[in-house]
């Protein structure tokens, strides 16, 4: 009996043995998956780095573009032989810019008939004043060649373009369409100064334009634009009209040059940059600053929310018509969460390794928005955080920082350049009582043309690049 006890407890001593072990392993089992999936949800989070050093070599490496490719002083000055330019002579406006092609050219070429001849640059002064008019000019070569070029260049002319084998067949031909769009492709500039003037032909009187068409970008420091604008004044000139030309990097119209104005809650430092891009580092965290105070804003006076929380960015103007031929009528704005692309590009210049050669960041959605009304009543560019759609997990998703992009864009433009079209229109020579509408149909066509128009209507205004905390 006692034998039969004594074998029953050790038996019960065995079960809670056992039973204490396996309790032990499932608890460590399931501490092991809970560890495992809070490591798991840690990782999410992408590393980050500490500062913003290297975002302007990151601009550059991976959005800048256009004005790098023009090499400076280099202008090629093309000349069309005919009488507007021997009439130059006794044009002021004419006379007046001279000095500019004398001093900024360096490729010469005179446009006689079919032949484009280069002559020598030191001579531009002489060469000018001695013009040798010939009867037509193939405008529609030099044009091209114009927007082949990789340097600024300059063409003087009437706007005739003639061919002995078409007789009176170019009054409508947009012959310098494919030029003009090719240039601007490249996200540059063209300027057009068109000056009237009357020319006696065969014993009538005609009025024609004189143009002056500019090929740079205004980008470019010491531009031929910015030269000749630095020693005439147009305002003396009140004859004279002109055109731009762009289908990238509208201008803004800041106070503070193109400097924004940050929440001042935000506690930001701002780095500005000429290039249309500035850095903003918000010294304010996310859950205990920016969201009470800025994506959840209260009406101070009522304590009632307001629907959009408060501007996080101001203090822009657009120039709305700076694409010349479009008035820009919407802006929008687009987040691009860049933790990770610019941690490996700030790594790899800290090792001295080749970052990767392109990227292609992730775009947020319901993170940031352009306040339509102010856009649309006063031209103002507010940027305001999504409050009603606010989604920010795509977009913070660094530890201990927070890096994105934010791009300003056109998206909605509409035609202007009815209200211009006289500028480029003149009496026709070889067909009497007709207007020449070459240089007007150059230019509409070109504007029309489905990938100008795609580009103005997706173009860039301005970039901020911010660093914020970790969320």
């Amino acid at each position: 009996m006692i034998n039969s006890c004594k074998k029953q407890l050790i038996n019960k001593d065995q079960l809670k043995s056992k039973l204490q072990k396996t309790t032990q392993a499932v608890a460590w089992a399931a501490l092991s998956i809970f560890g495992f999936i809070g490591l798991s949800a840690c990782s999410s989070k992408i590393a980050t780095v500490s500062d913003t050093k290297y975002i302007p070599e990151f601009q550059q490496a991976y959005f800048s573009k256009g004005v790098d490719e023009i090499s400076p002083d280099k202008l090629s000055l093309y000349v069309d032989y005919s009488k507007c330019i021997s009439l130059g002579q006794n044009s002021p406006f004419f006379q007046a810019l001279v000095p500019s092609w004398t001093d900024a050219t360096r490729k010469y070429y005179s446009i006689k008939g079919n032949r484009i001849e280069q002559h020598q640059p030191d001579s531009t002064f002489l060469l000018l004043r001695n013009i040798e008019e010939t009867n037509y000019a193939d405008l529609k070569t030099a044009a091209e060649r114009m927007a082949n070029e990789n340097n600024e260049s300059v063409l003087l002319t009437d706007g005739e373009y003639f061919q002995p084998s078409i007789a009176k067949g170019n009054i409508n031909n947009p012959y310098m369409a494919g030029a003009l769009k090719a240039w601007l492709k490249k996200g540059h500039d063209i300027y057009i100064l068109s000056e009237p003037y009357v020319e006696p032909y065969n014993g009538q009187t005609f009025n024609k334009k004189r143009f002056y068409i500019l090929f740079t970008d205004c980008r470019l420091k010491g531009n031929i634009y910015e030269r000749i604008m630095q020693t005439i004044n147009l305002k003396q000139f009140p004859q004279v009209e002109m055109f731009h030309l762009s289908a990238d990097h509208p201008q803004l119209l800041s106070k503070n040059a193109q400097t924004t104005e940050p929440n001042q809650q935000l506690n930001a430092k701002v780095s500005s940059n000429e290039n249309g891009y500035e850095v903003q580092d918000w010294e304010i965290d996310w859950e205990n600053g920016i969201e009470p105070l800025i994506v959840n804003a209260v009406n101070p006076n009522t304590g009632q929310p307001l629907p959009d929380g408060e501007a996080f960015i101001s203090g822009w103007k657009l120039d709305r018509e700076s694409f010349g031929g479009y008035r820009i009528t919407g802006v929008s704005a687009k987040v691009y969460n860049i933790n990770q692309e610019y941690s490996d590009f700030y790594n790899a210049k800290d090792a001295k390794q080749k970052p990767e050669a392109k990227i292609d960041p992730v775009e947020c959605e319901y993170f940031v928005k352009v306040d339509p009304k102010e856009f649309n009543e006063h031209g103002k560019i507010d940027l305001h955080f999504d409050t009603q759609n606010y989604n920010p997990d795509p977009v913070l998703n660094g530890s201990p920082f927070n890096y994105f992009k934010i791009d300003i864009c056109v998206s909605k433009v509409e035609p202007l350049f009815e209200k211009y079209k006289h500028i480029f229109t003149f009496d026709s020579i070889d067909m009497p009582g007709n207007k020449n509408v070459s240089v007007a149909a150059s230019v509409e066509q070109c504007l029309t043309d489905p990938d100008i128009k795609a580009m103005i209507s997706s173009c860039p205004i301005y970039t901020i690049y911010v660093k914020t905390n970790e969320r």
